[in-house]
């Protein structure tokens, strides 16, 4: 009987009254509000933010064509427009020549960059892409040391293979570098196969102002050619010999 008496009071402690349950009612009440204020505070802010926004630009072009693009940094220039601006460079600038009987087409005459020396058409073409102060220089160079005299007598033709051509990686505010890997290979009568010459350089780009307005119907072939070359908002700086598994 003590046993059970021991169980009965026992059991009457446990039991809550209501001046017991109203202040853990309202604890409970009070930690709801709370979170639920933190959570309509999260809400309002992402709503504000996502408002703020500025909306896509609708741009239209001469033709009537218009696009959505995106709000972006003056300077920013996509990482696959990059590595193809110093990619089609490098083709049009190591890929020349007509050899007698294999193609129809006309002999390039080239371009005269300094006395009698020439570079093929698509070459000073792509050397538009170059910095003012960095052209000159590599356009007497490559006219100098690497264009066969053949090349503008149908008697040697050059092409250039890309293998790898790296992401950009940042060399500064709108300034990046890209490694690139390739060869190129020279075809004439001594080596009608071709013969390979490896070509692995870095190529230091920077962002610049892109043409502002379209060219007229009357602009001269200069004026499309080097419109051609920039509308891509790029040029390249620098070209440094590159080595696999070293960083310039």
């Amino acid at each position: 009987m003590q046993r059970i008496s021991d169980l009965k009071r026992k059991s009457q402690r446990l039991k809550l009254d209501s001046s017991d349950i109203l202040p853990l009612a309202f604890l409970g009440l009070s930690i709801g509000l709370v979170f639920l204020t933190i959570a309509f505070i999260w809400l309002a802010l992402s709503v504000s933010k996502l408002a703020n926004q500025p909306p896509p630009t609708l741009v239209q072009q001469v033709n009537g064509r218009a696009y959505t693009v995106r709000a972006e940094d003056y300077s920013h220039r996509e990482p696959e427009v990059i590595r193809k601006t110093v990619s089609d460079w490098a083709v049009m600038t190591f890929s020349w020549g007509n050899l007698h009987g294999k193609q129809q087409t006309a002999i390039d005459p080239g371009v005269q960059v300094e006395g009698r020396k020439r570079v093929p058409t698509s070459a000073w073409e792509a050397s538009f892409l170059l910095a003012p102060d960095f052209r000159d220089t590599f356009l007497h160079e490559l006219a100098a040391e690497v264009i066969p005299a053949g090349v503008f007598e149908g008697q040697t033709a050059g092409v250039l293979v890309p293998q790898t051509v790296s992401p950009p990686q940042l060399a500064g505010n709108g300034r990046w570098k890209v490694d690139m890997v390739t060869t190129r290979i020279i075809f004439d009568a001594t080596n009608p196969s071709g013969y390979s010459i490896p070509f692995n350089r870095t190529f230091y780009v920077k962002a610049i102002d892109p043409p502002q307005t379209p060219l007229t119907q009357n602009a001269t072939e200069y004026q499309r050619v080097v419109y051609q070359m920039l509308e891509s908002g790029l040029q390249i700086e620098e070209i440094r010999p590159f080595e696999e598994g070293k960083r310039n």
